[in-house]
């Protein structure tokens, strides 16, 4: 059989008849929907289209104008008016630490912190025991001085003394009586008193304690002898510090409102009661007295303060507040004067009434409310209501 095929092969290239070459053909898989295209092609314009749209938005930022803001300030009367501010401490114009001019233990004790006392109450006694016993010496001693005197004159009338012995006499009573005035003057310094109105703000010693003139209470005491310090609140002031570069600004009587950390929800007012013809060359400041109009209890000596001093005084107005901006904010769009806040990074105009110029800022009458972010608008910067800007110091954003 085999041969059979053989011999018609070699028949049929005898013949001419070309070979079957379909087992040489190479096969292939069938190829994909067209649909399958359509969605890949789909996908890639999609992504083209979000790249090239995140390409105009960032654009559009980078784009955006850069700016500088500021903030719209919202002060008190008595800040809009201030000229210049000082710091320092409550003090008292008289102030007395009361000490004993003898050498005695005290007995008793009238006052403690924050007694209030008038002129010549009795603050403390010491004990006078002592003193007491001399008191009945000097006054027997002067009995006998003057019987003796009253003898020497008869004496003398008569002629029977010399007027030496006389003078004798008279020196001797007056000697006498001197003494008697001396113990009771040391009788008078048994009792401390109150050497004006005041309050008593610090007791130094204590009921038993030896207290001298010029030594120091085993209680602790600083001030020498003192038992007691006395201070008369109605001349409290405040004592600041002024850099002599701004001492020309101040004026007598000038003006001024006084807050104090101890009292936080009031503020005093005051003026210029003294500049203290003084400086200090180290520092390069002047000292000044600032007087209370309207003191209370409330105000302590030492306490810290701050002062303010205004153009006018501000006692008695009502306390409003004010909006105040940066000139340089003010700007006039057709024919409106407005500000431009920054919103969300985008530039939005705002009409505004202005009033009148307080320390170098425009007064904002109607418009803004105070604490509004406005774009400061520098030469040559133009802005539109609703352009988008970038703020000095932050990071973009789209």
């Amino acid at each position: 059989m085999a041969g059979l095929q053989s011999t018609t092969s070699m028949n049929q290239e005898k013949a001419g008849t070309p070979p079957d070459l379909s087992a040489l053909r190479i096969r292939r898989e069938p190829e994909g929907s067209p649909g399958g295209k359509r969605w890949l092609l789909l996908a890639a314009v999609i992504v083209v289209a979000l790249g090239f749209a995140a390409y105009l938005a960032s654009g559009r930022v980078l784009r955006a104008p850069k700016v500088e803001t500021a903030t719209a300030a919202l002060v008190t009367e008595g800040q809009a008016t201030t000229l210049l501010t000082a710091t320092g401490y409550v003090e008292a114009e008289r102030k007395a630490d009361l000490s004993p001019k003898i050498t005695s233990r005290i007995t008793e004790l009238n006052v403690t912190e924050g007694s209030k006392v008038k002129k010549g109450d009795v603050i403390a006694r010491l004990d006078h025991t002592d003193l007491d016993a001399q008191l009945a010496d000097a006054r027997a001693s002067w009995v006998n001085a003057k019987a003796e005197l009253a003898r020497q004159q008869a004496l003398t009338n008569d002629g029977l003394a010399t007027k030496s012995t006389l003078d004798a006499a008279v020196a001797s009573e007056a000697s006498m009586r001197a003494k008697v005035d001396y113990v009771r003057a040391l009788l008078d310094y048994t009792e401390i008193r109150a050497p004006f109105a005041g309050v008593i703000t610090a007791k130094r010693a204590f009921v038993g304690e030896a207290v001298s003139p010029y030594g120091s209470s085993p209680s602790g005491g600083g001030s020498g002898g003192a038992i007691v310090t006395i201070v008369e609140f109605s001349s409290l002031y405040v004592g600041a510090d002024v850099n002599e570069a701004n001492l020309s600004r101040l004026s007598s009587k000038q003006p001024a409102e006084i807050t104090l950390d101890a009292v936080p929800d009031k503020t005093y007012h005051g003026f210029l009661r003294q500049i203290v013809p003084s400086a200090d060359r180290q520092k390069g400041t002047v000292r000044v007295k600032v007087a209370f109009k309207d003191a209370d209890d409330r105000i302590l000596p030492d306490l810290s303060a701050r002062v303010a001093f205004t153009s006018e005084a501000t006692e008695g107005k009502s306390a409003r507040s004010r909006v105040l901006v940066p000139k340089n904010t003010i700007v006039t769009v057709d024919g409106k004067t407005g500000v431009f806040r920054v919103v969300d990074g985008v530039a939005k105009f705002r009409p505004v009434q202005t009033g009148g110029d307080v320390q170098g800022q425009t007064e904002i009458s109607s418009g803004l409310q105070g604490g509004e972010r406005l774009i400061v608008v520098t030469g040559g910067t133009i802005l539109r209501d609703g352009e988008r800007v970038r703020v000095e110091g932050e990071s973009p954003k789209s």
